[in-house]
C-alpha cells in the first residue's frame, strides 16, 4: 500500500485555475510557476525512490485558504537562456480540503532534520512553526497534513513513481 512522505508542497493559485482543472473532467492536472522548484524536485525524487507519495496543497488568493490537494506525479524545471525558469508540476486528481482545515495555519512548516533528531534524542518539547502568508510564496515545504492520511485517500492514490 502506498504511503505518504513526511513532507508536502503548498503553493498559491487562483480559484479560476482550480475550477478549470475540476471542469476538465480529467483525472490529472498541472500547475506552472516561474520560480524554479529545484528542492521540491529533489524531494519528489527522494520520495519516489522510497515509494512514497508527495501531496501538493493549493491555497487560493486573495483570502489565502487551503482549497484542494492532490498527489504530485512529476516536477519539471525548465531553464530559458540561463536566466528565466518555468516549473511544471503534474498532479493526480484534485481532492477538496475539508473546511475545518482551510485556515493557512492548519499546516506547519517542515522542521529541519536537526530539530527532528534533537526532539527524538533529547527530552524537549516539539516546536513547529505554522504556515503563514510570508512562507507560502512561491511554495512552502510543510509536514504532510492530517487530512491527507485518510484511509480512503491512501488506497485510491496512485503512486508517483
Amino acid at each position: 500500500m502506498p504511503k505518504f512522505a513526511p513532507y508536502c508542497f503548498v503553493t498559491v493559485t487562483d480559484q479560476k485555475a482550480l475550477d478549470a482543472v475540476h471542469e476538465s473532467g480529467s483525472s490529472n492536472g498541472s500547475f506552472r510557476d516561474r520560480h524554479p522548484w529545484l528542492v521540491a524536485r529533489e524531494l519528489l525524487e527522494l520520495a519516489s525512490s522510497n515509494e512514497e507519495l508527495v501531496p501538493i496543497v493549493f491555497v487560493v488568493e486573495p483570502d489565502l485558504k487551503l482549497k484542494d490537494w492532490a498527489i504530485v506525479r512529476d516536477i519539471d524545471v525548465v531553464t530559458y537562456s540561463g536566466q528565466a525558469y518555468e516549473t511544471q508540476c503534474a498532479f493526480e486528481r484534485l481532492r477538496p480540503v475539508n473546511p475545518i482545515f482551510e485556515a493557512l495555519d492548519s499546516i506547519v512548516l517542515l522542521p529541519s532534520s536537526e530539530q527532528v533528531h534533537r526532539e527524538t534524542l533529547e527530552p524537549i518539547r516539539k516546536y513547529r512553526q505554522h504556515l503563514d502568508d510570508v512562507h507560502v510564496f512561491p511554495y512552502a515545504i510543510c509536514e504532510t497534513p492530517a487530512f491527507a492520511y485518510t484511509e480512503a485517500d491512501i488506497e485510491s492514490a496512485k503512486p508517483a513513481y
